[in-house]
């Protein structure tokens, strides 16, 4: 068989039923040529008769001989994608019928960019569209709302938010990979743990301009027993974002793209921006009325981020944040 323009990857485990609307989202998409690798760790059959049962033969799936995490379950399914363009698609997540069709013209027509991004909807359990409340004060209309309007994002620009404003994408559902991403700069690191999508992205802005398209392409599925939303009520191992962090200001390619720039307070704000991810688990601290997890997260943010004045700061951003959620955006929402 003639390889395919695009590898649509699925690790799954356990979950049939959301399998089943994932790939049902798949075989919408209006952009034809594509491959979907389901990769599975469940114990039972009940996902492989889901795959089975749409009889298409752009479905190739692969049961593994046990559980080998949802590590090297990713990892699996990237190494036997055959596409040019490479998409993850969480089990419980759902792709717009455009989004191939959207995020590989992107890519097409620019080169430079090893990543197509788009903003994410959000829905429950039931397939619901919702509004959460991030953060206890940031409602959140959509996952990953860039900038107003398509266009190219250099790696310069997409690197530096990355480490001091916003994270641009990170959740695999939402975004497109050349290939060739992977081959210069490697699979998943397995060190990075939860935020294994977040290093990855990162590791590509060293390299590649990104492609935003300001319209919603897929949907997160975010209800209790999401993994995310369970780490947020558990509380993260926050080591994980200074890790990647310091990772990649010691990239020599990180260097040489802020020649020029205040490397020490590039340096400083990056720490600063993990602490303030750390205060994630203070919030997972209160609603558990856990001393233990705010004082395990203080005493690790002392440990990692070496800049004192950044713990100044932290007071000023949080009033900054809360402010910003008094105020309705203005700005005009994105395609959808």
């Amino acid at each position: 068989m003639n390889a395919p323009v695009v590898s649509i990857c699925i690790p799954t485990y356990n979950r049939p039923e959301l399998l089943e609307a994932a790939i049902r989202s798949c075989l919408l998409q209006t952009f034809p040529d594509f491959e979907i690798v389901v990769t599975d760790n469940s114990a039972h059959d009940d996902s492989g008769r889901v795959v089975t049962g749409f009889n298409d033969p752009r479905l190739r799936y692969y049961r593994n001989d046990g559980n080998i995490g949802a590590h090297d379950n990713s990892v699996r399914a990237l190494s036997l994608a055959r596409g040019r363009y490479v998409k993850w698609l969480m089990d419980d997540d759902l792709m717009k019928p455009e989004f191939l069709a959207c995020t590989v013209e992107a890519l097409e027509r620019n080169p430079s960019a090893g990543v197509a991004m788009a903003p994410m909807a959000l829905i429950d359990g039931a397939g619901r569209r919702i509004h959460p409340r991030f953060y206890t004060f940031r409602r959140m209309d959509y996952r990953y709302r860039y900038q107003v309007g398509d266009g190219l994002v250099g790696r310069r620009t997409i690197l530096r938010d990355f480490l001091v404003r916003d994270y641009p994408c990170c959740v695999p559902s939402g975004v497109l990979f050349r290939r060739e991403v992977f081959e210069t700069v490697g699979a998943l690191d397995p060190a990075t743990d939860f935020a294994g999508d977040l290093d990855l992205c990162m590791r590509a802005a060293l390299h590649y301009d990104f492609y935003y398209i300001d319209k919603v392409l897929s949907a997160w599925r975010y209800f209790p027993q999401n993994h995310t939303a369970t780490l947020h009520q558990k509380g993260l191992p926050v080591q994980v974002f200074y890790y990647i962090t310091r990772k990649i200001l010691e990239d020599p390619a990180a260097r040489a793209l802020f020649v020029g720039e205040d490397w020490e307070r590039l340096t400083r704000d990056s720490f600063f921006f993990c602490t303030c991810r750390a205060l994630l688990n203070m919030q997972a601290a209160w609603h558990q009325r856990s001393l233990g997890l705010f004082g395990r997260t203080l005493a690790r943010v002392w440990r990692e981020d070496p800049y004192r004045v950044n713990l100044i700061r932290l007071p000023l951003f949080v009033i900054r944040e809360i402010a910003r959620s008094l105020f309705v955006s203005k700005t005009p929402p994105p395609r959808e």
